[in-house]
């Protein structure tokens, strides 16, 4: 062994044996179904988003909540923060930069080897990658199946890392959403989503309507049983989505018929009609309401949808039109598209009515802050001078005249030359040169010295170009 890989072995040690358990994969319990995939990038490092409890310190969660048995309490092992993908996103492992001279790789193994980290002896079909890491390498999608894999790093010389953290579980998820390929999920009236310790994706749908994908109405939310009567949902087989149970005295389909005959001045504001031979109906002037018509209540009088919803009026009641992004039978439910966090690296989520804002760290820009700013996108480079982009960082290119990191600086010549005017003229610093200011009160300054002068001014212009091109390399 080399001494250059001998220090490296070292410093590689050095940087394994301070990092213990270093903490920032706080991950969102349950996650909503992204309609295109995602690419995840994986840094492979000791040096950042190691954990070494899978309960508290992956999900920030006790133990105890889960109730899962005792084998998976064996978990609290050092690993890269564990990772739930949905099926088609794509991963991207990034190597670190002094492991690449050892040949390290990936191996897929099983949950013991991944526990116990695995010994040697793999397969060629168990490798992830053809041949060694270097940079960043995309993990064929063929490893990425529905369920669980287990990852841990392997290397040809030098020591088995595992055991400090190198190994790393990725579920991934399909969803079970919709009824076809071209429906929309969760038919429009519900979310698709999973809790990180469920399998797939699911329907959870929003009130009134219920099935595996939100499919099937709720009719009892509407409230069409009258007079106190009791609704019941019913199977769509058998053609009436529910059924009202009538107190004694009412009778019909939605318990609006009262039991008996028209009788004079039964109906108080409005007009009575047999029904049945058992039952009659009062037909409420406009404005009443109620079995006998005493009641002179408009349901849409009192205004009852909220947030900008529209009321509707009907024989069975009101139902409220609501606006896009609220729900519930009087709108009153207002769906928070910030609970599924999509505001990535850091930025702040701000709910809108049927959308998202996102307030991002200064080093992020998009939608969703998705894309790092371009270095000159921020602006740096002052004084018209041009910004010119570099992997990291930025070079400004100055105008004739300044100077300093961001073009920030005039530059004085007047100083940089130390010039002494003559005839105790004063030397005056202009952008790109200097000239000098000639004393009212002395006169008699020879064509020679003004000539001298202008020679002196010419030489500074061409000093001035050579300056400033000097400090734009």
């Amino acid at each position: 062994m080399t001494t250059k890989s001998t220090v490296g072995m070292l410093v590689c040690f050095l940087q394994l044996c301070v990092v213990s358990g270093q903490v920032i994969c706080e991950r969102q319990m349950t996650a909503e179904w992204r309609v295109g995939p995602k690419p995840s990038i994986i840094k492979w490092t000791p040096r950042e988003n190691i954990c070494s409890d899978f309960y508290t310190e992956c999900w920030n969660m006790n133990k105890s909540i889960t109730g899962e048995n005792s084998e998976e309490q064996n978990l609290n092992i050092p690993q890269i923060c564990p990772l739930q993908l949905q099926l088609g996103d794509s991963l991207f492992i990034s190597s670190e930069p002094s492991f690449q001279s050892y040949g390290m790789n990936l191996v897929n193994v099983s949950k013991e080897e991944f526990i116990n980290c695995p010994k040697a002896g793999f397969l060629q079909e168990q490798f992830i990658f053809v041949c060694q890491i270097r940079g960043l390498h995309q993990v064929d999608p063929d490893w990425l199946g529905v369920g669980i894999h287990y990852f841990a790093e392997l290397h040809k010389r030098g020591p088995p890392l595992c055991s400090m953290g190198l190994r790393l579980n990725v579920t991934v998820k399909q969803q079970f959403c919709q009824q076809s390929p071209n429906a929309p999920l969760c038919s429009g009236h519900g979310k698709c989503l999973s809790h990180v310790w469920e399998k797939a994706y699911t329907c959870h749908c929003f009130s009134q309507y219920s099935g595996r994908f939100c499919q099937k109405f709720d009719m009892c939310s509407t409230k069409p049983c009258h007079n106190n009567a009791s609704c019941t949902e019913k199977s769509e087989l058998s053609g009436d989505s529910y059924e009202c149970t009538c107190p004694s005295k009412f009778s019909g389909k939605n318990c609006t018929e009262v039991v008996g005959q028209c009788q004079p001045h039964m109906c108080l504001n409005g007009n009575c009609s047999n029904i049945t031979p058992n039952t009659f109906l009062c037909e409420c002037n406009k404005g009443f309401t109620g079995p006998f018509c005493e009641e002179p209540t408009d349901p849409c009088a009192p205004q009852p949808c909220l947030h900008g919803g529209t009321c509707r009026y009907f024989q069975t009641g009101y139902v409220c039109h609501c606006p896009v992004g609220f729900l519930g039978h009087n709108c009153e439910i207002d769906i928070n598209e910030c609970s599924s966090r999509p505001c990535q690296n850091g930025g702040t989520c701000i709910d809108l009515p049927s959308d998202v804002a996102c307030t991002c760290l200064p080093i992020f820009t998009g939608k969703f802050c998705e894309r790092i700013l371009n270095s000159c996108e921020l602006l740096p480079c002052l004084n018209n001078a041009t910004c010119v982009a570099q992997q990291q960082n930025y070079n400004c290119r100055c105008m004739p005249g300044f100077t300093g990191k961001n073009c920030e600086e005039v530059i004085d010549y007047c100083r940089l030359l130390s010039i002494n005017c003559l005839n105790e003229g004063l030397c005056l610093n202009i952008i790109g040169g200097f000239t000098g200011d000639e004393n009212p009160y002395l006169d008699g300054i020879s064509s020679s010295l003004k000539r001298d002068h202008m020679r002196t001014e010419v030489s500074l212009k061409d000093f001035s170009v050579a300056e400033t091109q000097k400090g734009q390399c």
